[in-house]
């Protein structure tokens, strides 16, 4: 970049840095077709640090190797989703911030790390089936979420 040029800063967690990693999942097919294709519609749930501000959730839609549709949802908005990754703002912070030091999460960063104790990141889903679709499609929300190596990021 020469003098004067902008990198635009993206503030998480916002419609518009969530929109930022599906731009970059449409622009990298190639690495999602090496994992398969995923068809899900599910939802991240930004919860506060303190019970006076609102929870954020987002939602995804993946069909086959992008992400089709990212939406900002209501807290009660989500009988559409199969789950939702549920965590503290200070959770995902941690774990973004993870991920853009080291170029990709270290092993205590991961999704799976993070979700399969069902703490920090719980998975909230209506039923069994719906949850494994946690599972089933683990490695590409993670590659999804790795991502934000190239989205500067402003934490609000």
């Amino acid at each position: 970049m020469g003098l004067g040029a902008e990198v635009s800063m993206f503030t998480f967690p916002s419609l518009e840095w969530f929109r930022e990693l599906a731009r970059l999942m449409n622009e990298n097919e190639a690495e999602f077709k090496r994992l398969g294709y995923a068809d899900v519609v599910w939802a991240i749930e930004v919860q506060p640090g303190s019970p006076d501000q609102p929870s954020h959730c987002f939602r995804f839609v993946f069909e086959e190797y992008g992400c089709t549709s990212v939406e900002e949802l209501d807290e009660s908005d989500t009988d559409e989703v199969a789950f939702t990754m549920q965590a503290t703002y200070d959770t995902w912070q941690d774990m973004i911030k993870n991920i853009q030091t080291n170029n990709g999460p270290d092993l205590q960063h991961t999704l799976n790390y993070l979700a399969l104790p069902d703490d920090p990141i719980y998975i909230a889903a209506p039923d069994f089936l719906s949850r494994d679709l946690f599972a089933r499609y683990g490695q590409t929300y993670q590659l999804f979420m790795n991502g934000a190596v190239h989205v500067p990021t402003v934490f609000a």
